[in-house]
């Protein structure tokens, strides 16, 4: 007899209910519409959030934040309901002031990328911040944290 732990039945479950899922994905019910195409054939990434990472002391966009740029500029000049905020932010290894200059130079770097890729300057927001700012990783001063050396890329719908 076998005992399985709390994983082992979650998982079971899990991969129950995906056959359970495609065996009545060919069944149609009666009362059920038939499909339609999308209404909105523009790409629905409102809501998407990335990050860019830097190296230490630096303001160069590595090869996935080009990747990231070119998918952020396609999904924003492809649904003009969209905006892109752009969000600059430093570890604690430096000077305050020296911090916030390098933040405000990694977001401009983005932000100038996705105008280079054709997105309107205008719906772009861009901005940056301090140490004085919560930490994505909280910690110490002068402790390295790759993850804290970012910048936030955001698609959000344009509410009008």
């Amino acid at each position: 007899m076998y005992v399985f732990s709390g994983h082992a039945r979650l998982i079971a479950a899990t991969l129950a209910l995906g056959v359970l899922a495609g065996c009545a994905e060919g069944v149609s019910s009666p009362s059920a519409p038939p499909p339609q195409a999308a209404a909105n054939p523009e790409p629905q990434l409102a809501g998407a959030w990335y990050q860019v990472y830097f190296d230490s002391n630096s303001s160069q966009i590595g090869e996935r934040g080009r990747m990231i740029v070119k998918t952020v500029a396609y999904v924003t000049l492809n649904n003009s309901a969209t905006r892109v905020t752009v969000i600059g932010k430093t570890d604690r290894v430096g000077a305050p002031p020296a911090n916030l200059a390098l933040a405000q130079r990694r977001a401009e770097a983005i932000r100038d990328a996705l105008i280079t890729a054709g997105v309107p300057a205008a719906r772009i927001d861009t901005s940056w911040m301090g140490e004085s700012r919560k930490q994505d990783v909280a910690t110490a001063d002068d402790i390295a944290e790759r993850r804290n050396r970012v910048v936030d890329v955001t698609v959000v719908r344009e509410t009008h």
